[in-house]
């Protein structure tokens, strides 16, 4: 449907295309990588996907240190990618710039706010690519294109050098094509991952009654193939407690680094951006003070529910990707009952990652594991023991 010129155009932004070697030798030195356009690169513009910005900004003078990492260790900068405009999306639709192509699905979005670093890797354009997570943002792209993503522990990687969205919510990761290449990267972050031991895997039983019937049927057995797990209630609040927790978070977060930008006169946003700043400055200071205290208890019950061994097993979003036509109310819902599976991750401050699981009417379905404070290194070794298992076990329906 789409030609691989096309699929390029798309995933990278033209103010970014020129590559990046700074040395030739390194751990990575055999590795090609992209970077999300909210990601600081010297030389380079960051636009955020707005056309004002990139018209107003200057090229950076410094790359954000999550970048240079893996620069220093030898891989190669292919380009920087598309992204919803100032990260405010789930889908990878971006009015200004077009939408990027989901190649393993291409009559679907890719997922966003990541959206162009998941097509430029699942398109084989490169390695790895960084991207940025606040509710989703790598989750979810990686999921709906067939990816192993990584959400990092809340604070654990530098988030200087890019652009802010929700600063106690925003997180960097990375997306591959598969688990060993992940690991490879977060071995430069974190040092050598050693061998595990075997993760204690906790099935959140009700999360998986929040997708269609046909994709929890589905994907319920794949996760349940990996071995023995211990089912657990994730939502014993309910599944709206999490939700009215995160939403004054995040708005408030969003108000204090783009209200002030987005509300100046004349400034060029699109309508659902326009209308979530709106929305950002609203927020019922009683909500966000009630949000405050409701996040560190829920904080506090799943990290007790983790320890130092434990992992959630959950779907990663709740349907297949929309459509690239749906309309705008089909991606509103959609975007709600994803976000009652993302935001747990997200509010506890804890490292996610996605693993490809199941094809359901053609479309990549994927699975996440969520794992205590710091325990990226857990995740990362536990989705290289995992290797092909759950592709292996896929069902097509």
């Amino acid at each position: 449907m789409y030609s691989p010129d096309e699929i390029k155009r798309l995933a990278f932004v033209e103010h970014g295309r020129r590559s990046l070697r700074l040395v030739q030798d390194g751990p990575l030195a055999d590795l090609s990588f992209a970077a999300k356009d909210l990601i600081d690169i010297a030389g380079y513009k960051s636009a955020w996907g707005n056309p004002d910005r990139l018209r107003e900004a200057d090229p950076a003078t410094a790359t954000a240190p999550a970048a240079l990492v893996p620069l220093m260790a030898g891989a190669y900068l292919v380009g920087k990618t598309q992204t919803d405009e100032v990260a405010c999306g789930m889908f990878g639709m971006n009015p200004h710039f077009d939408t990027p192509i989901n190649p393993k699905a291409p009559s679907r979005v890719p997922g966003g706010s990541s959206s162009g670093s998941a097509s430029a890797v699942a398109a084989n354009f490169c390695d790895f690519a960084l991207g940025t997570d606040t509710g989703g943002s790598i989750r979810v792209p990686a999921s709906f294109c067939g990816l192993y993503g990584l959400r990092t522990t809340f604070g654990r990687l530098s988030v200087a050098g890019i652009m802010a969205m929700a600063p106690s919510f925003d997180t960097v990761g990375w997306l591959a094509r598969d688990a060993r290449t992940l690991k490879r990267v977060g071995e430069l972050y974190f040092g050598p991952i050693e061998n595990y031991k075997p993760a204690r895997l906790l099935l959140a039983r009700d999360a998986f009654d929040i997708p269609p019937r046909h994709i929890a049927e589905t994907l319920l057995p794949a996760a349940k193939s990996l071995g023995h797990m211990t089912e657990v209630t994730l939502f014993a609040e309910g599944i709206e407690y999490w939700l009215e927790t995160f939403r004054p978070l995040q708005l408030s977060d969003l108000w204090s680094t783009l209200g002030a930008w987005g509300k100046k006169p004349g400034r060029t946003l699109s309508p659902a951006v326009a209308e979530r700043i709106d929305l950002a400055s609203r927020v019922d200071p009683a909500k966000f003070a009630a949000a405050v205290v409701q996040r560190e208890s829920l904080t506090d019950r799943l990290v007790a529910l983790l320890g130092n061994d434990g992992v959630l097993v959950l779907p990663t979003a709740h349907d297949l990707p929309p459509f690239r036509d749906a309309p705008v109310s089909a991606q509103v819902e959609f975007r709600e009952k994803t976000l009652a599976l993302t935001c747990i991750a997200s509010l506890c401050r804890l490292p996610q990652i996605n693993i490809p699981a199941v094809t359901v009417d053609d479309c990549p379905v994927g699975l996440s594991f969520i794992a205590g404070p710091r325990g990226d290194q857990l995740l990362l070794d536990l989705a290289e023991k995992i290797g092909n298992a759950l592709p292996a076990a896929a069902v097509e329906k």
